[in-house]
């Protein structure tokens, strides 16, 4: 019989485990209808075993916690493990011979979508624009994303299919156009979500082929919990809660799935609150209501996040932000009354301040009881660090971006802007909380990656030799926290997830070495050998 379907009780052995809470150490587990019921040696938990129960012996591996991932796209980051992947793309003719490939492989004549590409990765060190798409095919749509999610490029077809040809301004004003007023295909921030929400509706074929993928993906790293904005995949905030709960109704929930509920206007609060009814009216099992976002500004890499001073490499840029103060307050009071957290997605200090200052007016938190929260906090300054802890404000910190942007970082900044950014251990001094988080699929989502990332400031190719400002590096307790209690704090989950403890989930994982004992530079390549979410082993190398 498969020992996913044995029974409702579940016990290992013979492990290491690190519960994360006292008393500390143990080697065995017990855990009934999906909850801890015992933490113990293994005598204990051999004599709480029937006929029924699925024994593991661990033969000394690693049992921790499962780790979460508190902000990213699941339904995207499916997509993106179906889709054209542009990030080994190193210039654009090589672009173009992979879009080629792709388009020749596929014989639909509907859009085709890629993700991925880095401007900074590329040899022209430059966007790629409609005319570059259009050498890969001039009669098919065609939409690429760059790799942070804030940027895309259109061929002509795309642009003629939705308009823009004729008609830039429909779409806002992140439309590039060139000399003449023609749009070259490059569109950023709400122009992007523009076209996003124009492209053809995903089928439930599709949503479920995404849902599947991305959830392997995640178990496979030992991710049990995630905090997830799709409305993009979606459209709609009232489709995105029904399909979720139709999901989590008939079992095909394999993890935990909180919904962040992103809303940009005023127009968009009766949706909200018709999507939270939806969810209260039933008693989801693996679904839940994470926080409403609000997206600040834009991102580093594209020059869209907004900065107080110009960047260092463009004097005429200082990024953008979506709301004024008066806009950002007053959606902030109307999202408390409804029980929700609240997150900014903010990236530029400029964004930070304005997020700051909204929930210090507001008492963001007073409602919910939960903290207020920054999505990504990138670039800041010690002042501001040390006001987030005063008021009790949270950062979901993004350890792969640092791997990703530590080579731009100076030139975009400067040195004075570049030491309080990423600044992760003068936040924890100064006392702000801290969860981890990947926003794939523009990060990768692996918790062991992040964590190596936090603990050595160096990139998959283990540059710079002394990582990048070597002086906010975690230590490896303080990193392991980010992705387990960390996470369930910021959250407001650490009654059920983020320590093994009697009464909490039986979400747990065991790790082939221990991640606290082999060397930082190897924390990554640590492998995990089972994933246990709710009682149910959902993945067993």
């Amino acid at each position: 019989m498969d020992p996913m379907e044995r029974g409702s009780t579940i016990g290992i052995i013979n492990g290491v485990v690190y519960p994360l809470a006292p008393p500390g150490r143990a080697t065995a587990l017990f855990a009934r209808d999906g909850v801890l019921e015992f933490i113990g040696g293994d005598e204990e938990v051999i004599a709480r075993c029937d006929h029924r129960t699925t024994l593991l012996d661990l033969k000394g591996a690693f049992v921790f916690p499962a780790f979460g991932d508190t902000h990213l796209h699941l339904m995207e980051y499916g997509r993106s493990l179906v889709s054209l992947d542009l990030r080994g793309a190193s210039s654009i003719p090589q672009m173009i011979g992979m879009g080629r490939k792709a388009v020749e492989g596929d014989p639909s004549r509907g859009w085709h979508i890629g993700w991925g590409w880095d401007q900074e990765s590329l040899e022209e060190r430059r966007f790629p624009t409609r005319r570059d798409l259009d050498l890969i095919s001039d009669q098919r749509p065609i939409f690429y994303e760059r790799a942070c999610g804030h940027v895309g490029v259109l061929n002509t077809p795309g642009l003629r299919e939705l308009g823009l040809m004729d008609d830039p301004r429909m779409a806002g004003p992140f439309v590039e156009t060139d000399l003449d007023g023609v749009p070259n295909g490059v569109v950023s921030e709400e122009a992007l979500m523009w076209v996003r929400s124009r492209l053809p509706v995903s089928s439930e074929d599709e949503l479920r082929c995404w849902l599947k993928r991305a959830c392997e993906a995640l178990l496979a790293k030992g991710v049990t919990w995630v905090q997830s904005d799709d409305l993009s995949a979606f459209g709609s905030l009232k489709r995105m809660a029904e399909f979720y709960l139709e999901e989590d109704k008939e079992g095909r929930l394999p993890l935990r799935v909180d919904l962040i509920f992103r809303i940009g206007s005023r127009s968009e609060l009766e949706e909200l609150e018709e999507a939270l009814r939806l969810f209260r009216a039933v008693k989801p099992r693996h679904c839940g209501i994470g926080p409403v976002k609000l997206v600040l500004d834009g991102t580093i890499g594209a020059r869209t996040a907004a900065l107080n001073e110009p960047y260092w490499d463009a004097a005429s840029e200082r990024g953008f932000l979506a709301f004024t103060q008066e806009e950002l307050e007053f959606l902030m009071r109307a999202v408390e009354p409804l029980g929700c957290q609240v997150a900014c997605h903010a990236i530029g200090d400029r964004a930070l301040a304005q997020a700051v200052s909204a929930f210090e007016s507001l008492q963001v938190g007073g409602s919910s009881g939960l903290p207020p929260r920054v999505l990504h906090c990138q670039v800041g300054d010690p002042e501001l660090y040390s006001r987030m802890a005063e008021l009790g404000v949270t950062a979901d910190i993004q350890p792969l971006f640092l791997a990703n942007d530590w080579k731009i970082i100076l030139d975009r900044l400067g040195p004075d802007r570049a030491r309080n950014s990423y600044a992760w251990k003068t936040m924890v001094d100064r006392g702000v909380a801290l969860s981890g988080e990947s926003d794939a699929p523009y990060g990768i989502s692996d918790p062991l990656e992040g964590i190596r990332i936090a603990v050595t400031r160096k990139d998959l190719h283990g540059e710079p030799e002394h990582g990048w400002m070597p002086n906010q590096r975690l230590d490896i307790s303080e990193a392991f926290w980010l992705y387990t209690g960390g996470a369930a704090k910021v959250c407001g989950r650490w009654r059920n997830r983020g320590s093994l403890e009697v009464g909490k989930s039986a979400d747990f994982i065991a790790l082939l070495e221990d991640p606290f004992r082999v060397e930082p530079d190897r924390i990554g390549g640590v492998e995990v050998g089972l994933t246990v979410c709710g009682g149910k082993i959902r993945y067993l190398r």
